[in-house]
């Protein structure tokens, strides 16, 4: 395990705030997010389901999974820890432990509040320190935190030991030539690669890559583009003056109309409301000369 980020987020919507951390976003390959809710009002979108959030609660993100905290700015603001960590697709046996543990706890409820917040926040003292020793620290309390707060099927059996040589040989292949295509669609975002082109570069015919893709990150490539330009339409939406009308031409959208209709299907927010929602009071206007 590597532990990448760890944040407290106070009152997530709050007085001239961008509530950046909650925007709509996914992680890399191996990547897994742990949301534990001390707090406050909300939905937790992540895919196509959703999820209430109260407090004590800990909801968990898988890697390329597009996710939201979409705050009720009626109640009560949101305050959570968010806990970012890669585990080593190569395989350590506590690694796989770890995601099998997650894939199948997706949220936990009813958990020890007060000392799951204790712990949290010595993670987040000892991570972000900068002391290399204390970051290790920080990652393995994490492990024992998982370990304790997340139940583990006691007829668990180590993934993938089906798998001949050559059948493991071919997921690797297939899983670097995956990574290389979303490496193309995070710096082509904004451009209009097809998926033909897409897999030319990669190597493989377009029906082998749609195949290889839907398997590796769950959802078509045309799906995860239009996730790519919905993600960074959020990030523009609650951090520039920038008009819908431009951010949907930016994107490369038909029209504004198309723009918002697969931008609430993402978000489950219109792009007004979203801006609205997360941004509370944000001057953007040009300070005086």
């Amino acid at each position: 395990m590597k532990l990448l980020d760890v944040v407290f987020v106070y009152h997530l919507v709050g007085h001239e705030r961008v509530a950046w951390h909650g925007r709509y976003h996914a992680h890399g390959f191996g990547e897994y997010e742990i949301h534990f809710f001390v707090d406050g009002d909300g939905t937790f979108l992540c895919g196509k389901s959703c999820a209430a959030i109260t407090s004590g609660r800990i909801l968990t993100t898988m890697p390329l999974e597009f996710h939201s905290i979409i705050p009720d700015i009626k109640k009560r603001p949101v305050s959570y820890y968010a806990l970012l960590f890669k585990l080593d697709e190569a395989g350590s046996e506590t690694d796989k432990l770890i995601a099998s543990i997650l894939s199948k706890n997706r949220e936990i409820v009813n958990i020890n509040n007060r000392l799951l917040r204790i712990q949290c926040e010595e993670i987040a003292e000892m991570f972000n320190s900068g002391a290399p020793s204390l970051r290790i620290a920080a990652e393995h309390l994490l492990i024992s935190v998982l370990f304790r707060f997340f139940p583990m099927d006691a007829n668990y059996q180590l993934p993938g030991q089906e798998e001949t040589p050559a059948n493991g040989k071919t997921r690797r292949t297939n899983h670097v030539q995956v990574t290389k295509a979303l490496a193309l669609m995070q710096v082509n975002v904004c451009e209009a690669l097809g998926i033909d082109e897409m897999a030319r570069i990669v190597g493989i015919s377009m029906g082998h890559f749609i195949r290889v893709f839907r398997r590796e990150v769950k959802m078509s490539p045309h799906q995860y583009i239009m996730r790519l330009k919905i993600e960074g339409a959020t990030g523009l939406l609650i951090s520039t003056p920038r008009t819908i009308e431009e951010i949907s031409e930016w994107f490369g959208f038909k029209n504004q109309f198309h723009f918002s209709r697969v931008f609430k299907k993402c978000t489950g927010l219109s792009p007004s409301l979203y801006r609205k929602t997360y941004v509370q009071t944000v001057d953007f206007a040009s300070p005086p000369s």
